[in-house]
């Protein structure tokens, strides 16, 4: 059912009266909200509260109003805002491309990978060329994207079933593959800038913005002689140095940096986590003749950390460029109501495509699913 919001003067909407009254008889009963209630029991009177015709958005709407000045502090700062021309937006994606992976039977039967490309096609206004690794078959893809979305599938041989004691691994080690898959497609030739995404990043603010503000302060298109990669900091510097959820990657002078990480991925297959061996690239940067830049954070990228932070940001509809949302450990914070809201609002869906339920916390769909191996 659609809601009509009034909006106040300080630009926030007002919550139907209907829902105001039930949920802060609600409140009375219980001192705080549960999402996860169907109905909720009054001791005084024995009388139970049937929340069945309220809806997420109208719980989401009070509580952003019950709790406004203490869920002040959680709004994010600013996005960079860079101004781009349309020859601009023309040129970066004729030399650019973004690529992907997904592997795995969670992959398959979710939706994560139509997510991240619906956002990169909308809040991420990137019109250009997009490369997905998979080994998926190719009909579960079929249909599904537009004709600048190429789908490439893995080779049995470049996946190394056993050799890694974390199996997440054999599929992260496709990131050091990537200008290797990207020179057997001749359409993606004219390519000269890789940029890759992690398939549970969503992107709510035009991609050129983000990666004109990156190569203003690191000069990034102007160090063609330097063989470097560019990946944001880790989250926990003290275990890790950079994230490879973001990677920047010349198709000229990089792989010299992608062989000397799939090297130190290889040779130490007991490692859990491919930023181990960004480490060890790291350690050994003379020997290896590439640099591995770290992009700070700053507010290009975000860590969603539980649901006060992102119910301000579906009011305030104030969006970061890129967003590590569903596999990240901050995300299991996020109720399965509000993360449905935000991803809605993020990829921008209509009433008809928020009725299909296709998007949201859940990424596997076993009832739908189309692959198993």
């Amino acid at each position: 059912m659609m809601i009509h919001k009034k909006f106040n003067k300080s630009g926030l909407t007002t919550p139907p009266l209907k829902a105001i009254v039930a949920l802060a008889a609600l409140v009375i009963v219980v001192f705080t909200i549960s999402f996860d209630a169907s109905s909720i029991t009054d001791s005084s009177n024995s009388s139970s509260l049937d929340l069945s015709s309220v809806s997420p958005r109208d719980l989401l709407e009070y509580q952003i109003h019950s709790n406004k000045d203490r869920l002040s502090k959680h709004i994010p700062n600013s996005p960079h805002h860079e101004e781009v021309s349309s020859s601009e937006k023309a040129k970066f994606e004729a030399d650019s491309a973004i690529a992907l992976i997904s592997f795995g039977k969670e992959a398959a039967n979710g939706t994560l990978l139509e997510q991240c490309i619906l956002s990169l096609r909308r809040r991420g206004e990137f019109d250009g060329k997009v490369m997905v690794i998979t080994d998926a078959p190719r009909e579960r893809y079929e249909g599904e994207f537009d004709e600048n979305v190429i789908i490439l599938k893995a080779k049995e041989e470049d996946i190394l079933y056993d050799h890694f004691a974390a199996p997440a691994i054999k599929y992260k080690r496709f990131k050091t593959l990537l200008i290797d898959y990207m020179d057997d497609v001749p359409e993606l030739d004219p390519i000269e800038w890789i940029y890759y995404l992690d398939i549970d990043i969503l992107v709510g603010a035009p991609f050129i913005t983000m990666a004109k503000a990156l190569n203003k302060k690191y000069y990034i298109r102007q160090r063609f002689g330097t063989p470097s990669v560019y990946m944001f900091k880790d989250p926990d510097p003290d275990k890790y140095a950079l994230n490879s959820g973001f990677i920047i990657i010349n198709r000229r002078t990089s792989d010299l940096c992608l062989d000397a990480w799939r090297n130190a991925i290889d040779t130490h297959p007991d490692a859990g986590f491919d930023q181990a061996s960004i480490n060890h690239v790291i350690e050994n940067e003379n020997s290896n003749h590439c640099k591995m830049v770290g992009l700070d954070v700053e507010d290009y990228l975000t860590y969603p950390n539980g649901d006060d932070e992102l119910i301000h940001v579906i009011f305030e509809k104030h969006f970061s460029p890129l967003i590590h949302i569903f596999n990240s450990c901050f995300a299991k914070k996020v109720s399965p109501e509000v993360m449905g809201e935000f991803v809605a609002d993020v990829l921008d869906l209509n009433d008809s495509e928020r009725n299909e339920h296709k998007y949201g916390k859940s990424v596997i769909h076993p009832s739908t699913a189309k692959w198993s191996r």
